[in-house]
């Protein structure tokens, strides 16, 4: 029986990177899929990491062949795929957990073609939520076009990894990647595709963490690039799709300009959004640690159901918690007595009984950052921040409120958070065994203010 979803992941060098991509793909809520990892060429071990994973999981296919470039990578396991749809990642690159979930849902609900999806850039130790369709439901091709001719030149439409395709649209129209263009090989091939595609939709949830490193592929191949070429093939493809939908005299001058701006300068634009920010110079996150850092990953689930109304945040687990693979883990943070207090209950002990105080009273835990370098457990050494996706409470439970355990957690949920959430935190002094001119007592009648405050409306 066919899988649902082909993903598809091109390999060139990407032995810093590629665990993640990998294990994001492997850890996805929707499991109906096959996983190809095309490693074209790699001198690094790359492609030993990715026979690695094949022996470990049926899913994944390795393809391993001589180095001609990302196009004919895609091409190949285009080729070789059996998905009702394809998925597509970069390997230095990764997905939220309910990404291939949520474009399946979308394209099966609206029986689409192309499903497109919001993105995460991240730049340094700046996270910025792209994105520029704000319409539900189905788009006809010419509702598509028009909503793309208002930012020709956005990441958003150009690229291919925040987009589920219906793989027969390629198959019955001859579709691939151009292997002789060097850039914008996949704006191209979307401009293509959506000329045959019928149906649309847009989901506004950003999927995929988006990382351009200094020196990365993107960056260096247009040297090598003809743009006098591509100048005339982005005019050849723009003008058959929007001659196609009788769009073309009406806009002929936007993609003039695009086209012009693209051959000119060697780049396309920086993504647009109603969330745009400014960007750092170095538009990268360091391969090298400065000493006694090390990048970490959260490595524990939050802890929320759907009845839950409070959700309080920490920043990143300590090295005490990281051992013990859950929340507050020091024998001297105050969080649990602090919360017994509150609630009238016991002292817990155990894990479950930890989570089963908080659940009784509808309180959800979760840390503001998913993955950064830290040194030790230092919240004021955090840098290159990933956030947690929040939303995957926000969406599940009706929380009502956002605690922030400390000035940090505060700080790191105002910075990197706020913007995709839309909420705001309150911010209650830290539990940690850090903030010692806190005392218990002091934490409880701080703490208590707020949840006196809180408690009609929490019923907690």
């Amino acid at each position: 029986m066919n899988p649902t979803v082909s993903i598809i992941v091109p390999v060139y060098n990407a032995k810093n990177y590629l665990q993640r991509c990998i294990d994001s793909i492997l850890h996805q809520e929707y499991t109906d899929y096959e996983l190809f990892l095309v490693d074209d060429g790699s001198t690094d071990g790359s492609g030993d990491i990715c026979d690695a994973y094949a022996a470990a999981e049926a899913r994944i296919t390795v393809i391993h062949k001589e180095n001609t470039g990302v196009s004919d990578s895609r091409n190949l396991a285009i080729s070789q795929a059996r998905g009702t749809y394809l998925q597509f990642l970069d390997s230095d690159d990764w997905i939220t957990p309910d990404a291939t979930k949520l474009f399946v849902r979308a394209a099966t609900e609206h029986d689409c073609d192309l499903v497109i999806a919001d993105f995460y850039r991240v730049v340094g130790e700046r996270v910025s939520h792209k994105g520029d369709i704000e319409d539900d439901g189905v788009l006809t091709r010419e509702e598509f076009a028009a909503h793309m001719m208002e930012n020709p030149a956005d990441f958003y439409y150009g690229v291919l990894w925040n987009k589920l395709y219906r793989r027969q649209v390629i198959a019955d129209n001859h579709l691939e990647m151009d292997a002789q263009m060097r850039w914008c090989e996949d704006f191209l091939f979307n401009l293509s595709f959506i000329r045959h595609a019928e149906t649309f939709t847009a989901i506004q949830t950003p999927v995929y963490y988006y990382m351009k490193r200094k020196g990365s592929l993107v960056s260096t191949d247009w040297k090598k690039a003809n743009a006098v070429l591509l100048k005339f093939r982005l005019l050849k493809e723009y003008k058959e799709l929007y001659q196609s939908i009788g769009l073309y005299e009406e806009n002929e001058l936007k993609i003039n300009a695009f086209v012009l701006s693209v051959a000119k300068d060697g780049n396309v634009a920086i993504p647009m959004s109603r969330n745009r920010k400014k960007l750092d110079k170095e538009d990268y996150i360091e391969d090298q640690l400065p000493p006694g850092y090390t990048r970490v990953k959260h490595s524990f689930s939050p802890v929320y159901d759907a009845d839950c109304r409070l959700l309080i945040l920490g920043s990143f687990p300590s090295v005490k918690s990281r051992e013990e693979n859950f929340y507050y883990g020091h024998p001297q943070n105050r969080f649990w007595k602090l919360m017994a207090r509150l609630l009238k209950e016991p002292l817990p002990v155990s894990v479950e009984e930890k989570k089963a105080m908080l659940l009784k009273h509808h309180i959800a835990i979760w840390d503001v950052v998913a993955e950064c370098d830290i040194h030790g457990s230092s919240d004021g050494s955090i840098r290159n921040v990933i956030p947690t996706n929040l939303n995957q409470i926000l969406r599940e439970a009706d929380i009502q409120t956002i605690i922030a355990n400390g000035t940090a957690a505060y700080t790191l949920y105002h910075t990197y958070c706020e913007e995709h959430t839309g909420r705001t935190a309150v911010k209650c002094p830290s539990t940690s065994p850090a903030n010692a001119v806190f005392t218990l007592d002091r934490l409880e009648d701080a703490w208590g203010k707020v949840f006196l405050d809180l408690y009609p409306q929490l019923d907690l």
